[in-house]
């Protein structure tokens, strides 16, 4: 019996082996073909996993249909498998509380033995019941620490981050959802980085820092595009779209919305459906059409109630009765009905919007007093000021009408300044426009994206029609066919010789440039070196270990940054910062030195190619003997000049003439200068750009001091 059992167990491990190497066709054909119940619910599992990569709602499905289907497998491991998966489902469409069922009845005194599905209760309890102390992030990041991979690591935090989003800790949830992404960019899987972006955007969302939120969309929204990953879309879609409706930018949203209805009803995706119908409610009821509003707020009204998504359900109920009463109904009982299920638990988000719609119909009965109570209930709800939203900011303008109306002017004055004050100091307003340009550049984008493709598309299907019309005269065809072959032959050994010469000179620009940034004097890394060893002989740890630490910091910059074409302005100015400190230590702090860079150049992200500036500045000490003049300094300056980057690097050394009478001097200094005039060419002929590099004494005069002046295409991040 025990060998049987062996055998059992060797075979069931390198037919595990074997599904992991499995695409979905082959598992469905694997399924079909097998009849052994146990082996069968192992392909089905391995299955709904691959899915899950590609398309939740298709998980969702799966899913559903192996729950139904769980009495034909047998044993309390084969339904404690399926139980968990049917939580994960039920937190999936939103279904809390069937989720939580599951996991009391079928799961909490269940214990795995699989390493993989003692995780995934662990992380599942998370979700549900953060404040169980086993279930508790801190214990689970002792027990698991160093154990779990990348995408388990990424999908923790990501749980961390929505744990600490409830209860309204932003720096922690921020930390949270960098922690996650850090994991994310690690793992081999892409949607794994495109989840933890989309996790972060609606982290961002949820502490009013929509212009992050915006960004994280649309870079998990081109992420998804290029890997074809439809189902990842929709998310960044939706969020952009209810962004856009809280800031007012109407137009945007309803492209968006467009965008994501038209993706769902393409992959029969009914959960997004109901959200792009509830996002449509808001659309509607934000441009006055309040029966559209009512219409597409019942359908996503509809699917919530089935799903058992209690908290969607009455938010798209609120909508509905919020479009019904600007139609002139009596509302009284329907708003009753929802403040009898307020409670502790309630999201002080949909409590905040559902007190500041019943002020809002209450004034339009002329109930002021009622009124007033209403929308400082509104107010109130909020755990925090900094969560107020820009429609119930609004609030304060309706007390400051109701005050005025009702004859409280200083009430009315107060309110009025609490709503002005909201105004100047929530980051909303201050980047609605950003968001807006934000987000209709990525529309410009996905339109040329969907020119392009119909062009193709017309393209094809005129070939098509040509190449049907050429087979009714066969002799014709083939005549034709033989020209156009000759042509098309010709312009493809024409255009071939042409990209492989454009793909040269591109590649040896690119080499030539990666091989002119990584240039350094290796003079001072021995010079650096020898610093180091003299500070050991004088028995000066401390002045070694701050030279050491700043030494390898500088150089780990260089290396790290010396192949990128650009890096951001801030990072050039610490990497300089470093040099020239490590210099000046080196000197034993014998000349100064000063960085001054424009703030709307840092404020902006500006790029800069990195170390452009550092053979000036090294010939400035070395060449310039600023550790022999008194007061020796260099001064390096970045600012923008008729949108062109301009950096100067003046020292008050011995000058250009007096450095010039060695001819070592000379020479090197004059293959510091080739080398980057050479960078610069290789810059304009890329960029198409003017640039130049020119040098002059500091004081023609005394012919003392040098000033160097260069001028570089001015490079954003937003466009790398």
């Amino acid at each position: 019996m025990s060998k049987l059992r062996l055998f059992f167990v060797i075979f069931g491990f390198f037919f595990s082996l074997q599904l992991l190497g499995q695409n979905e066709e082959e598992l469905r054909q694997e399924l079909q073909s097998t009849k052994n119940k146990t082996l069968q619910l192992q392909i089905r599992l391995r299955l709904i996993d691959a899915i899950y990569e590609r398309n939740r709602f298709e998980w969702h499905k799966e899913i559903e249909a192996l729950v139904l289907q769980r009495n034909a497998y047998a044993g309390k491991h084969n339904q404690a498998l399926i139980a968990l998966l049917a939580a994960e489902n039920q937190i999936f469409v939103g279904n809390i509380q069937g989720a939580k069922r599951i996991f009391e009845e079928e799961l909490a005194s269940f214990n795995f033995k699989n390493s993989k599905a003692v995780w995934k209760k662990k992380l599942l309890g998370c979700s549900l019941f953060p404040e169980t102390v086993q279930y508790h992030y801190a214990t689970l990041r002792k027990e698991f620490a160093n154990k779990l991979k990348h995408r388990d690591q990424t999908a923790f935090y990501l749980q961390i981050a929505k744990n600490f989003t409830a209860s309204f800790q932003k720096d922690s949830a921020i930390w949270a959802s960098n922690a996650a992404l850090q994991h994310a960019k690690r793992s081999d899987k892409k949607w794994v980085l495109i989840e933890a972006m989309q996790q972060q955007a609606e982290t961002y969302w949820n502490f009013n820092l929509f212009e992050q939120a915006v960004q994280r969309s649309i870079t998990s929204l081109q992420l998804a595009e290029e890997a074809q990953l439809d189902f990842f879309k929709q998310s960044p879609l939706l969020l952009i779209a209810n962004i856009s409706i809280e800031v007012k930018n109407f137009n945007q949203a309803s492209i968006y919305i467009k965008l994501a209805k038209d993706l769902a009803k393409t992959n029969t995706d009914e959960r997004a459906l109901a959200f792009s119908n509830f996002l449509l409610a808001r659309y509607y009821l934000g441009i006055s059409a309040y029966n559209s509003a009512s219409i597409y707020a019942g359908l996503a009204y509809k699917w919530f109630k089935e799903a058992g998504n209690i908290s969607y359900e009455k938010k798209a109920r609120l909508l509905m009765i919020s479009a019904n009463q600007l139609t002139g109904q009596n509302a009284e009982l329907a708003y009753a009905s929802l403040f009898a299920d307020l409670n502790k638990k309630t999201d002080p988000y949909f409590a905040a919007e559902l007190y500041y719609e019943y002020g809002q119909y209450l004034m339009r009965s002329q109930k002021f007093k009622l009124a007033k109570t209403a929308l400082e209930s509104s107010l109130n709800s909020l755990p925090n000021e900094a969560l107020v939203r820009p429609k119930i900011a609004n609030a304060y303008s309706e007390l400051a009408n109701i005050a005025q109306k009702t004859g409280q002017f200083t009430a009315a004055y107060q309110y009025q300044q609490k709503y002005s004050n909201w105004l100047e100091n929530s980051p909303v307003w201050r980047s609605a426009a950003r968001i807006e340009e934000m987000a209709a550049a990525n529309l410009r984008e996905e339109r040329e994206r969907l020119i392009v493709n119909q062009q193709a598309s017309i393209e094809r299907a005129q070939k098509e029609r040509e190449i049907i019309e050429l087979q009714k005269d066969r002799q014709l065809f083939i005549s034709i066919i033989f020209i156009v072959a000759i042509i098309f032959g010709v312009v493809i050994f024409v255009l071939r010789m042409q990209q492989v010469k454009i793909k040269q000179e591109q590649r040896e620009a690119e080499l030539s440039q990666t091989l002119l940034r990584t240039q350094m004097n290796p003079h001072f890394v021995f010079n650096a070196m020898s610093v180091i060893q003299s500070y050991i002989y004088e028995n000066d740890p401390e002045k070694s270990s701050q030279f050491l630490v700043n030494f390898s910091r500088l150089m780990r910059l260089i290396l790290e940054n010396s192949p990128k074409e650009f890096i951001a302005i801030e990072l050039e100015r610490e990497i300089l910062d470093k040099y020239l400190a490590a210099q000046k230590m080196r000197f034993e702090n014998r000349f100064d030195y000063e960085l001054n860079i424009s703030d709307d150049l840092i404020f902006n992200k500006a790029m800069v190619s990195p170390m452009i500036t550092q053979p000036f500045i090294e010939n400035a000490i070395e060449h310039g003997q600023l550790h022999t003049v008194k007061g020796g300094k260099i001064v390096v300056n970045m600012y923008d000049h008729e949108k062109q980057l301009v950096i100067e690097i003046q020292d008050n050394g011995v000058g250009r003439k007096k450095s010039a009478r060695t001819k070592k001097l000379k020479t090197h200094k004059s293959m510091a200068i080739d080398i980057t005039r050479e960078r610069i060419a290789i810059l304009n002929k890329k960029y198409k750009f003017n640039g130049s590099l020119t040098i002059d004494d500091l004081n023609s005069q005394t012919q003392t001091g040098t000033s160097v002046a260069m001028v570089l295409p001015l490079k954003y991040e937003s466009e790398q």
